[in-house]
C-alpha cells in the first residue's frame, strides 16, 4: 500500500501529537472473548494507534467512518481523512480495515514526530 501523504507543517504535527479534549473524544471499545465489549474512547491519534494495533486476543471496536470524520473535523488532518476513506471504501473486511488505517496513522505519526522535532 504506498500513500504518499504529504508532511504535516509545524502546527498540524503539534495537533497530531497532542490529547484532544475530554469533550472531543471519540468513542471507541474494545471486543475481548469472553467478556464482551469493553467500552472506551480516544482523545488522540496516538492512542488511535494502539487502539488499532493487532492483538490475538481482542478486536478494536470503532466506526471507520466516524474516524475518518473525527480526524478531519476535531484533529484538522484532511488528508489523512481522506486517505482513511479511501483504504477503508475499497470493500475491505473490517478487519483488513482496521489493518490498512494502523498502517496509516503509524505512517503519519512519524511523519508528525519528524515535523514537530525539526520544527
Amino acid at each position: 500500500m504506498n500513500h504518499d501523504m504529504t508532511p504535516p507543517d509545524v502546527e498540524l504535527a503539534h495537533r497530531l501529537l497532542t490529547n484532544l479534549s475530554y469533550a472531543q473524544r471519540l468513542p471507541a471499545g474494545r471486543l475481548r472473548p469472553p467478556v464482551g465489549i469493553i467500552p472506551g474512547d480516544l482523545r488522540s491519534l496516538e492512542e488511535v494507534y494502539h487502539h488499532l494495533a493487532p492483538d490475538d486476543r481482542s478486536l478494536p471496536g470503532v466506526n471507520l467512518t466516524a474516524l475518518s470524520e473525527w480526524i478531519d473535523r476535531a484533529v484538522g488532518d484532511s488528508e489523512l481523512a481522506e486517505a482513511i476513506r479511501t483504504v477503508t471504501g475499497e470493500g475491505v473486511s473490517y478487519v483488513e480495515g482496521c489493518l490498512k488505517v494502523y498502517e496509516l496513522v503509524g505512517i503519519r505519526l512519524a511523519q508528525a514526530r519528524t515535523v514537530h522535532d525539526i520544527g
